[in-house]
């Protein structure tokens, strides 16, 4: 696509950085008044990805650096044995742990070496999807299968609460009133899994939930080949795999990771219609997967209609008519366009109208979703309140260099790396000979997704829950970085992609595997992440106290966070509430201490109710309370 003044034709791409290089300008400015790592690395990220694609496209090259023989040969044999070794080295230390983690990045460098270097035609779709698979599962079902119970905090009610609720009343109704009660396929799923296999339900739940995250890799694969080689179709497949959100949904398995599944077949498909148009095996499967995301999870299905709208705003643009005319040169090659506008007002339509009978609370989804909205905009503190949950403001003033700076950055440059990819893969896009609709609704699917995951929480407003988007979005930004490398290939100069592809490999996979998120079953900054996972005590511990004690909201018993969500989520009550630990013992009628106090990263509240990490000993928490309970590991004591 090509912009015309006169006898002038500039392309879409070019104009597309020249304005990447004044928004980077533009967002430098705001480290003036803003302290947020996003804003700090933003804009190298974005100069960097549009002067390279500047400077690609001005020195085209088929040149291209290769691996020699043997490397292309013993490299596969590297990863499948280094994935053996993680699996041993799970069942030695019952989980993952920083050896787990290093060896990781070092596998996922050798599986992205091989994408970028080896040659054409020795490069085998098969294979890279294989490493790509079961590097995956193995990172996957190590941080499920070294933890007891489950890992996360939602899961505790979807679980215990939900899914074994309808496996004891023998139908739905044993959900109970739950907005999920018209949600249901993710429970269903599970309970439908262990009657089946006949497992219990945790298995089942990996069985089910977990194999499928496993496999999401193979769907990006299949959409991205739409768009690129096979190779890079790999590329995106593997990058995606490792991203730190998806193995969040990967290991936290509740109704968004299910959404995830559903996410990305609607995205293979819709896809397929824009550059091919519908057929009615074609549209059979879009509606079911539309309606299977419905039955699925609220928010899924929110994030479902902006892909839609996109492919509906794609079809816009590209029927305008006279302003078409003036902005495609008379060179510029015709793009047929497929009418997606049904398939956006069908998912609009019955969204709302299950929307409209789910309860929640007191009223409906839809009406439950208008008024908190509201209250969150009125009672906003305005721009740039972003109540930050990042550890260094969790863990209140006292913090170290690590959990000020060093963690935060890790936490940002994997997504950073992905973000330069796609930039300039869009870039191509709007350069390339034969632009497509499909390729623009991807464009415009990730900026609004980026809009909704970035700027409302710089308002304070966090109800769109914004850590709930990355999964879907990364699927969007893993395929446009595919397209960006798959051109920079055959575009820049061996030694400059070399370059280039190494340093992503190297700081992507050190991101993405390191993050406070892909890290909640087993945290690599032990000292300053949370720990989302428990301990066999803490499970015993966690069903004894929930059967045999008596608390409720006005008289609780007082632990850490996020130990007392858990406890709440699975006995179904608000029975625990956070202990206030702020350079004293607390002052409780009844606390609970667990080992991870002392030397983990428990939150607790301050004086003023503020969040902090703060360590703790059993003489501290306890004194000289009675010892009600105690397993050597937790103990609960009472005045």
């Amino acid at each position: 696509m090509q912009f015309s003044i006169g006898r002038y034709r500039i392309g879409f791409g070019t104009l597309g950085a020249v304005a990447g290089l004044g928004v980077a300008g533009l967002v430098l400015l705001f480290n003036l008044f803003l302290s947020h790592m996003l804003v700090r690395t933003l804009p190298p990220i974005l100069t960097g990805a549009c002067l390279l694609y500047l400077v690609a496209r001005r020195n085209p090259t088929p040149a291209v650096g290769t691996l020699p023989t043997w490397a292309v040969h013993a490299l596969p044999s590297v990863v499948f044995l280094g994935t053996a070794a993680l699996i041993a080295l799970s069942l030695a230390t019952g989980g993952r742990g920083p050896t787990f983690y290093l060896l990781t990045i070092a596998l996922s460098v050798v599986v992205f070496v091989q994408i970028a270097f080896t040659p054409d035609e020795q490069f085998s779709v098969g294979m890279g999807l294989a490493q790509v698979l079961a590097l995956g599962f193995v990172v996957r079902f190590a941080g499920l299968l070294g933890s007891a119970g489950y890992v996360g905090v939602d899961v505790w009610i979807h679980m215990p609460q939900y899914v074994e609720g309808i496996l004891s009343a023998g139908s739905i109704q044993g959900m109970g009133p739950t907005k999920y009660a018209l949600a249901p396929l993710y429970h269903l799923s599970v309970a439908s899994t262990s009657l089946l296999a006949d497992l219990p339900p945790r298995l089942a739940l990996f069985g089910s939930i977990g194999i499928a995250m496993g496999l999401t890799g193979l769907f990006v694969y299949l959409t991205a080949a739409r768009f690129v080689d096979p190779r890079w179709a790999v590329f995106a497949a593997a990058a995606y795999s490792i991203s730190d959100f998806v193995v969040v949904w990967s290991i936290h398995l509740i109704p968004t990771s299910l959404g995830v599944v559903f996410f990305l077949a609607v995205l293979l498909v819709f896809v397929r219609i824009q550059q091919r148009g519908t057929r009615p095996a074609v549209l059979v499967l879009i509606v079911a997967f539309v309606l299977a995301m419905a039955l699925t999870h609220q928010v899924a299905s929110f994030i479902m209609l902006v892909l839609l709208g996109a492919g509906s705003l794609a079809q816009i643009a590209l029927n305008m008519g006279q302003l078409r005319d003036r902005l495609f040169a008379d060179s510029s090659p015709s793009i047929r366009v497929h009418s997606v506008h049904g398939y956006s007002a069908f998912a609009v339509g019955l969204l709302m109208l299950i929307w409209s009978v789910t309860p929640w609370g007191n009223r409906t989804f839809v009406e439950a979703v208008l008024v908190i909205l509201w209250g969150s905009i009125e009672g906003s503190a305005g721009l740039f309140n972003r109540g930050e949950t990042t550890n260094a403001v969790a863990a209140g003033g006292d913090q170290t260099l690590l959990g000020q700076t060093v963690i935060p950055l890790i936490d940002q440059v994997g997504f950073s790396m992905l973000l330069f990819g796609t930039v300039v893969g869009s870039l191509y896009i709007l350069q390339r000979e034969r632009a497509s609709q499909s390729g623009l609704a991807l464009i415009i699917a990730a900026v609004i997704m980026l809009f909704f995951t970035l700027v409302p929480p710089l308002f304070g407003l966090r109800n769109f829950l914004p850590g709930r988007w990355f999964a879907f979005l990364y699927a969007v930004l893993a395929i446009l970085a595919a397209v960006g490398f798959d051109r920079l290939r055959r575009d820049c100069s061996p030694q400059l992609f070399a370059a280039v592809a190494l340093v992503f490999a190297l700081v992507f996979s050190g991101g993405m595997v390191l993050t406070s998120d892909a890290t909640q079953d087993a945290p690599a900054f032990p000292e300053e992440n949370v720990r989302y996972a428990y301990t066999p005590a803490e499970m015993s511990a966690m069903e004894t106290i929930v059967e045999h004690t008596d608390s409720d909201a006005t008289d609780p018993i007082y632990s850490d966070s996020p130990y007392i969500s858990a406890l709440n989520r699975y006995g179904g009550e608000e029975r625990f509430s956070s202990a206030t630990v702020d350079d004293g013992p607390p002052d409780h009628e009844v606390t609970l201490y667990r080992d991870y106090q002392r030397d983990g990263a428990p939150r607790f509240e301050t004086e003023e109710g503020a969040d902090h990490i703060q360590r703790t000993t059993i003489d501290e928490m306890c004194g000289t309370r009675t010892i009600g309970y105690d397993n050597s590991d937790v103990t609960l004591c009472e005045r």
